[in-house]
């Protein structure tokens, strides 16, 4: 980082983010037991996010242009009370990109398949994964507007404006990383979407009705993980979002 190297930076476009309620109780069954799940208005939150990766770098070298992707990630406190993302799964539909970014960055990447088609002004995205589970989504959608930065302290960006990611590493390790992007640009969109058991195959119950968002992409600088430093009474203390 200090060389001004980018370990990992990818540059993604047309951006579906569809986002549910769940109950804050279940939430805490989908995260590990040292993060909390992070809730607005009485709600945790979880959220399928399809997008198409222009770019793909390592270390300032280019790795994979023109793939796609669906993640499914929730929203938590760190043991200091940081917020940020914890991804219960990440999709992609190319084995190097999906190998390099499982190993240098302890995500749970699998390999997908996913198709993207244009029709009639809207966009259809069809993700499975390939491990023979069927799981996967099918979302069909149409941005309407213009795009903006969502407004602070809103349930907009308490949804996507998220610069941190926890995982774990060898034998529990608790691990934590930067994200750095501009903020999302985000507008409505008119979508239908099925998850196709890509939720309950991470044992995630949704709790009322969807969420959507559309961007048309920001470029993402993504920071290896590093231990979490932890206070006993962080996660009540309001993190930085």
């Amino acid at each position: 980082m200090n060389s001004g190297v980018e370990p990992l930076a990818v540059a993604v476009s047309d951006v579906l983010f569809c986002h549910w309620p769940i109950d804050e109780d279940a939430a805490e069954a989908v995260v590990p037991p040292w993060l909390s799940p992070d809730a607005l208005a009485g709600s945790a939150w979880a959220s399928v996010v399809a997008l198409r990766m222009d770019r793909f770098d390592a270390f300032g070298l280019p790795v994979r242009e023109g793939l796609e992707a669906v993640n499914l990630r929730t929203y938590v406190r760190g043991p200091s009370g940081d917020r940020g993302v914890y991804f219960r799964s990440l999709d992609a539909t190319d084995r190097l990109a999906v190998g390099t970014a499982r190993r240098l960055f302890r995500l749970p990447y699998h390999r997908a398949r996913i198709d993207r088609s244009e029709s009639g002004g809207k966009t259809t995205v069809l993700a499975r994964r390939c491990d023979g589970s069927g799981a996967g989504v099918t979302a069909t959608f149409s941005p309407e507007g213009d795009p903006d930065p969502p407004e602070p302290d809103t349930l907009h960006s308490f949804l996507t404006e998220r610069y941190r990611y926890f995982t774990e590493g060898p034998l529990g390790t608790r691990l934590v990383g930067s994200v750095g992007h501009e903020p999302w640009p985000l507008q409505p969109v008119d979508a239908t979407v099925e998850v196709d058991g890509l939720l309950s195959a991470e044992g995630i119950e949704t709790d009322g009705d969807p969420l959507y968002h559309y961007s048309p992409g920001v470029r993402i600088r993504i920071g290896p993980p590093g231990p979490v430093r932890s206070t006993a009474a962080g996660r009540r203390r309001d993190g930085e979002v």
